[in-house]
């Protein structure tokens, strides 16, 4: 697969694992301590994309049913599989891909219905290929099988059922050499603490805010249109998916759960769904930390949202995330002019073979400096001058410049490197009493495994008063073979 393996497309989408029964719940094994999480958590839109890119021999699917108490159960069996496969340092690495999805959601009811789901959870494995586009009626033909989950109630039974599939006799104590030496803790060692440092202080806040803001409008009664339930739907998939807050995700996760009540099909949604606070409770707060400043609080913090969560978005899903974006400017941004300003900028910035998360990342980079442009020269108007201008600054990013002649003044790949730093947070372990205040600590996330790397900061103009008030920074190359989701 290149490139660190199964391990690059697994941690930016892991979330809940379970198990039950859908007529009634068969007894649980006492559970192992909960592991970290290793399966690759996917929804409908990105089934088929995903599996048919994969190049490992094998996958192994999980369709489950969050609602089900006993599926919680189950997860700590299912996730100590899934690490032998799909984990960074996994011992049976580019083997099977471990991945699964949630039934309970109702825009993978029907996927889960083309596999014929009776019992939670039910495994299916074969070539990845063959799964993207297989279905019930696939099972025993081209490599296809499945197995029910009261077959398989321990993590030994699993890989027992795998191990006759792929003709291995692999053991959940299986390990990769000098391994042994990680698992020797020194007595009286100080427990470490895993966290996530922001460069700059607010910028979670910022975003967490902006996600508020931008749910609160989703809920304008004049734009909650039957019209606009799929795109309401698609940019709610995409925050639950990659929202570098964990609340928010776990507010997306519950809207996704409860959208079938909440906003039925050609019905208006009701007020249960208009009730909900996305990030939790005291959001909006009201008040902005770095994107404070005349002409810019929400416009600024949407922008900053929008980019936090393009540089997390996974090749196969590059079209979705773009699609989520448009859906939500077009149906859901209250002001009119800006909308057209995005729409207009979009119109010059083609995407149609976009595949890869460096064309999404760069897609809205380059679409956010042509709204600033604009912003520009409709100041310059007004005003007489502007203090807009194209970002990053060269003294921020002397190497995103290409100083040749024949060139549009940017080096894109530079700036790709630039962004991926500037957008994302820096993992650090350590002492509680040696890190900043700007931290978010990760203990049990949803669907985060403390492995996930990758850096970054903030911050943006917006699509109308967005000034650029950044620190400089120095261009940091960094290795981006594992990017994983945040917490």
């Amino acid at each position: 697969m290149g490139m660190g393996g199964v391990g690059l497309w697994v941690g930016v989408l892991v979330l809940v694992g379970g198990f039950g029964a859908a007529l009634g719940v068969w007894p649980m094994p006492d559970a192992p301590t909960a592991p970290e999480e290793c399966s690759v958590d996917l929804y409908d839109r990105i089934f088929k994309p995903c599996l048919a890119q994969m190049k490992t021999p094998f996958a192994l699917v999980e369709f489950f049913a969050s609602w089900e108490p006993a599926c919680k159960g189950y997860k700590p069996h299912f996730e100590r599989v899934a690490c032998l496969f799909n984990h960074p340092r996994a011992v049976h690495e580019d083997e099977v891909f471990v991945v699964k999805v949630d039934c309970a959601i109702e825009s993978n009811k029907g996927l889960c219905e083309r596999f014929n789901v009776q019992s939670y959870p039910t495994m299916y494995i074969g070539p990845p290929e063959i799964l993207a586009s297989g279905s019930f009626a696939s099972r025993g033909k081209k490599g296809l099988d499945s197995v029910e989950g009261g077959d398989v109630a321990t993590g030994d039974d699993l890989l027992q059922w795998i191990n006759k599939r792929i003709n291995k006799r692999y053991s959940l104590k299986d390990k990769r050499p000098g391994d042994e030496s990680d698992e020797e803790v020194t007595e009286n060692q100080p427990p470490t603490v895993t966290t996530w440092q922001w460069q700059m202080p607010g910028t979670l806040q910022d975003v967490e805010e902006a996600t508020a803001h931008a749910f609160a409008h989703m809920m304008d009664e004049k734009r909650m249109q039957s019209s606009s339930r799929a795109s309401f739907i698609q940019f709610i998939n995409l925050v639950e998916r990659h929202h570098p807050s964990q609340r928010c995700r776990e507010g997306s996760l519950k809207v996704l759960h409860n959208i079938a009540h909440w906003w039925p099909l050609r019905q208006p949604p009701a007020n249960a769904l208009k009730e909900q606070q996305l990030c939790g409770p005291g959001l909006p707060r009201g008040f902005w930390e770095i994107c404070d400043g005349e002409g810019r609080g929400y416009s600024c913090g949407l922008w900053l949202l929008l980019h936090s969560l393009t540089v997390q978005v996974e090749d196969f899903e590059s079209s979705v995330a773009i699609s989520a974006i448009n859906a939500f400017v077009s149906d859901f941004y209250e002001c009119d002019h800006c909308h057209d300003h995005f729409f207009n900028a979009t119109a010059r910035n083609s995407f149609d073979s976009m595949v890869t998360r460096k064309d999404v990342v760069l897609w809205l980079w380059r679409t956010h400096n042509k709204v600033t442009e604009v912003v520009a020269q409709e100041e310059f108007k007004v005003k007489g001058n502007s203090t807009r201008k194209s970002w990053p600054l060269e003294k921020e990013c002397p190497a995103c410049r290409d100083s040749s002649e024949d060139a549009l003044g940017w080096d894109e790949d530079a700036v790709y490197f630039y962004l991926m730093d500037f957008y994302r947070p820096v993992l650090r372990s350590g002492n509680n009493n040696n890190l900043r205040s700007e931290v978010v600590t990760v203990e049990k996330p949803v669907g985060v495994p403390y492995w996930a790397a990758a850096s970054i900061a903030i911050a943006s103009c917006g699509f109308t008063f967005a000034t650029l008030y950044m620190r400089s920074y120095s261009l940091k190359f960094k290795s981006f073979q594992r990017l994983f989701r945040w917490s």
